[in-house]
């Protein structure tokens, strides 16, 4: 027979053990039973009360802008079509050179997008144009040696030579809200070499041999502005062009989305292949190296500058072989994490459209069990194909929200309208902040006033000894953080799902203004209280009704319009 203390130590390491074993129980539980909702949705349809009053936008105040190109060659096509749409998506009064015959009108914009201006327009009447006070950008370079050489002396130009490809660009004067001394384009340009007349105002030259790529002249009363390449076949270069029509107009306002989001592909889902390498080189498996290492990092930086994640796992694609595996402790972990501090999990799709459709079914059913209390309602689209019919993966949930990519068609927005769901375009790729995506991200910015960034998560995890660059990615995250987020904290935080509201205003919206001595009235209707807009200006806003402002830098302000009329007035000059 057991003495009572034999006993009472017996009956302590049974529930000692028994403690252990519920301890493991219930973590393996949790995988299973995680009752976090999405609030990011709201069911209810937009109402009255949530728009802005409707009313009449005055035609006097519209901005305009005419548009001349040519739909037949290929590069010069693009820049033809990506200008109309950066136009059409600020919401000017765009029409395109073909479209009419009359003579060019001195309160409209104009804007050539292609390198020979003369089978558009007359050049001696263009000169005379500009002379009378007329604003002109020629969007797409100019051609080699002496042709249409009239031209040079309404643009400043002394000599012009042959072209070559310009990348790496200086910034000399301000141009957009945010930007750096020097960055680098990672796309191609073709640039004309030029030395131009001391009166010009460069705004940007080629960092290795000073070539002009980007100036303004005066000439007479009016002023015009030479985008030295053609960099705007590019729809990430947008903001050279509405930067351009800020350098020429003393006072620019145009509607912005105002958000920043950031997405993470692939997460948090990883491959097994990897945890040999892993442990060789960090000491721990691919599993642990991706919690405890990839996503602390991660969420070092979405606490630090209040940036919710928007996190995508792949579950549709043209072959089950394209399904990674998903472990089941860092779907739960993480993915809970990313909830927890605000973000969301969508959907991903990646094939295009003659393949097979495979569905990660085992994944649909792992997610259910382990939120059960969860409804996706974003889907983020990998290829260059989408269909309606990517929607329906899950009974369960509802895709309202769907990230494109901006050049798409209408670049990457649409609206709800005659459909289910609203499409807002992913801007930026990548981990590299350094060779070109530091340029697109302050170009975007300066166009669309918003980061929609996406990093590839598979790229970080080591794959080869060659290519297990965790601390270069690191380095990485950290001029994201500083010279992005950290600089853009007065955009709006948002996961995919909440750009829908703010999406359908940008979209919707109608405005105008017109200047009247030191102040300007700006018109808006079809609006949501808070619509973001851009204003350049060289001078100072002094006060404002109707709407709130902060200055943001480089002359640029960002203003939220509360009602239909605002009224801002300016410093006296």
């Amino acid at each position: 027979m057991l003495s009572l203390k034999r006993w009472m130590y017996v009956a302590f390491m049974v529930v000692v053990v028994s403690s252990i074993f519920m301890i493991y129980s219930v973590n393996q539980e949790r995988t299973k039973n995680i009752q976090i909702k999405n609030t990011h949705i709201n069911e209810k349809p937009v109402t009255k009360e949530q728009l802005a009053d409707m009313q009449t936008v005055d035609d006097v105040g519209i901005p305009s802008v005419r548009i001349f190109g040519d739909d037949e060659k290929a590069l010069y096509r693009d820049i033809y079509q990506n200008v109309q749409q950066i136009f059409r998506n600020m919401h000017f009064r765009v029409t395109c050179g073909s479209e009419s015959d009359s003579a060019l009108n001195i309160e409209e914009l104009v804007v050539f997008c292609d390198e020979s201006v003369g089978k558009y327009v007359d050049l001696v009447q263009l000169g005379e144009f500009i002379a009378d006070g007329g604003k002109v950008i020629f969007a797409a370079g100019l051609p080699e040696g002496n042709e249409e050489s009239y031209l040079w002396s309404i643009l400043g130009i002394r000599e012009k030579s042959v072209r070559e490809n310009k990348t790496h660009l200086r910034f000399e004067k301000p141009l957009f809200p945010v930007q750096a001394k020097e960055m680098v384009y990672d796309g191609y340009s073709a640039s004309t070499w030029l030395s131009l007349r001391k009166e010009a105002e460069v705004y940007i030259r080629d960092a290795d041999k000073g070539v002009p790529i980007m100036h303004t002249m005066e000439y007479e009363a009016g002023k015009s502005c030479l985008i030295n390449g053609t960099f705007l076949a590019d729809m990430r270069c947008s903001g050279l062009l509405t930067g351009a029509v800020g350098t020429l107009w003393e006072n620019f306002i145009y509607p912005v989305m105002g958000t920043k989001t950031v997405f993470l592909d692939d997460f948090p889902t990883v491959t097994y292949v990897n945890d040999k390498l892993s442990m060789q080189l960090y000491g721990c498996s691919t599993e642990t190296f991706v919690r405890d290492v990839v996503w602390r990092d991660f969420l070092g930086m979405s606490l630090r500058t209040d940036t919710p994640y928007t996190a995508g796992i792949l579950t549709a694609a043209a072959s089950d072989d394209s399904f990674p595996a998903a472990y089941g402790s860092l779907l739960a972990s993480i993915g809970k994490s990313i909830m927890q501090y605000g973000g969301e999990l969508v959907y991903e799709t990646n094939y295009e459209k003659e393949d097979r459709v495979a569905v990660n079914h085992a994944l649909l059913e792992a997610f259910s069990e382990t939120f059960p209390a969860y409804q996706i309602n974003g889907m983020a689209v990998l290829s260059e194909h989408f269909s309606e019919e990517m929607l329906h993966l899950s009974e369960h949930d509802r895709v309202r929200v769907v990230r494109g990519k901006l050049g798409w068609e209408n670049a990457g927005f649409s609206d709800a309208g005659t459909t289910d769901y609203t499409m807002f375009p992913a801007a930026t790729f990548g981990n590299q902040m350094e060779d070109g995506n530091l340029f697109a991200l302050y170009s975007v910015l300066a166009s669309y006033g918003m980061v929609s960034h996406v990093f590839d998560i598979n790229q970080m995890i080591p794959r080869d000894e060659e290519t297990a660059s965790w601390e270069q990615d690191r380095r990485q995250l950290g001029i994201f953080e500083q010279k992005v987020l950290k600089q853009l904290s007065w955009l709006d935080k948002a996961t995919l799902s909440e750009t829908e509201e703010p999406l359908r205003s940008y979209l919707k919206l109608m405005y105008g203004w017109r200047t009247a001595g030191d102040t300007i009235f700006l018109d808006c209707s079809n609006m949501m209280q808070g619509q973001s807009f851009f204003f350049r200006t060289d001078d100072r806003i002094k006060s404002a009704e109707g709407l709130t402002y902060e200055e943001i830098g480089n002359g640029y302000y960002l203003l939220r319009v509360q009602q239909n009329n605002a009224v801002i007035t300016m410093e006296e000059v």
